[in-house]
């Protein structure tokens, strides 16, 4: 799909119906819905494991959108950094420093807070900033939908990140919006079935606060309907307050509570943290694959106690938003490859055996990806 650089095409939406959005907050009871798919043998094995083939990180890999800027980004201009108080919002504020000074651009970082009232003044604050464009990783747009319009009329650009709404809003297609988790669901519900050598019942922990959970799940049910005739796949959810704290020990009590379940998939790595140790004491036996996977998840993979992940390559996604919002300040035309490409560049299974060596750094999709940027952004 080509884009030109967007402008704001107004649509009304209830601010109460997206209350359950903001990264932040919330509480609530686990839910538990059984959603009945489609069966699983040696077959859906086979299957599972070729349509995983460009998810292992061989071949290849290339940019996203990989031409040269019209004109070199000019020296000091500011960018805002939406910063949504997150742990995940840290480091890609970190994996934003290097791009910055290899650029000359000036970073700023504004903290929305968690709560409507919060997110209206820090995003009236950055309209007065008045930068030449805005990054914004999570934050829903509907809790800022009068500040788009006042950056639209100031022709302040704005890239995204991990948000499933933009074109709703008017603003520019985020490469990872809802196709793209979608696509990676896809790839979560393929490796249960691989992985745990033809399953036929799963589980998945939902965050329903996460916007992109449900379009993971989606992804999962539909390639487990799809690989295996007669599996189950339950949906229990997991409350964003409990990641961090109790979530290992609601998996645990879940998996107590449902003996015939044989592998499970989890929207967010964070759930699986401590979670291997808790097993062992509960005397349960289990694997399971999440994507989003924090450096306690790769450690504990590296030591052979947590099965696998589902990688994102976080350097380059942040310097892929970085790309884009460069190409929005400059008016440029650009064209996001296919889904497939996108999420299978971004992404890959990992486990035991290609476990990163440094578990800060985690997976590295492109080894020269920052020359390759430089030359793209003319940097001399």
């Amino acid at each position: 799909m080509r884009h030109t650089p967007t402008r704001r095409a107004g649509r009304a939406m209830a601010l109460a119906a997206a209350g359950a959005l903001l990264l932040s907050s919330c509480s609530g009871d686990g839910g538990d819905e059984t959603a009945d798919v489609a069966g699983g043998d040696a077959d859906a094995v086979a299957a599972a494991e070729e349509f995983l083939a460009p998810w292992t990180g061989a071949g290849e890999k290339g940019l996203l959108i990989d031409e040269p800027l019209a004109a070199p980004v000019k020296a000091g201009a500011r960018v805002v950094y939406l910063d949504v108080g997150t742990p995940v919002s840290a480091v890609m504020w970190q994996n934003l420093q290097a791009p910055a000074e290899l650029l000359g651009i000036d970073l700023e970082r504004v903290e929305t807070g968690k709560d409507a009232q919060s997110i209206n003044s820090a995003m009236n604050s950055v309209v007065e900033l008045a930068p030449d464009g805005i990054i914004n990783i999570t934050l829903d747009p509907i809790f800022f939908e009068s500040q788009i319009e006042q950056l639209d009329a100031a022709g302040i650009p704005m890239a995204s990140g991990s948000v499933m709404n933009t074109v709703e809003f008017g603003l520019p297609e985020a490469f990872n919006g809802p196709e793209w988790m979608t696509a990676n669901g896809e790839v979560l519900g393929a490796a249960a079935i691989a992985r745990s050598g033809g399953a036929s019942d799963f589980v998945f922990y939902n965050v329903p606060e996460f916007p992109f959970s449900e379009y993971e799940l989606d992804g999962a049910k539909a390639k487990v309907a799809e690989l295996c005739a007669d599996c189950e796949l339950r949906v229990v959810d997991i409350p964003i307050a409990e990641l961090g704290s109790t979530a290992a020990d609601r998996v645990v009590s879940d998996l107590q509570a449902n003996p015939q379940t044989e592998y499970f998939i989890a929207a967010v790595d964070e759930v699986q943290i401590g979670l291997p140790q808790k097993l062992d004491l509960a005397g349960l036996e289990i694997d399971g694959i999440a994507m989003w996977p924090a450096p306690p998840n790769y450690e504990q993979i590296a030591a052979g106690e947590q099965d696998a992940t589902l990688s994102v390559d976080l350097n380059l996604m942040m310097w892929t938003v970085l790309d884009q919002l460069l190409r929005e300040m400059g008016g440029q035309d650009y064209e996001w490859p296919d889904v497939a490409t996108r999420a299978s560049t971004l992404t890959r299974i990992t486990d035991e055996s290609n476990a990163p060596e440094d578990p800060v750094v985690g997976y590295v999709a492109i080894e020269d990806y920052q020359d390759r940027f430089a030359a793209n952004w003319l940097v001399e």
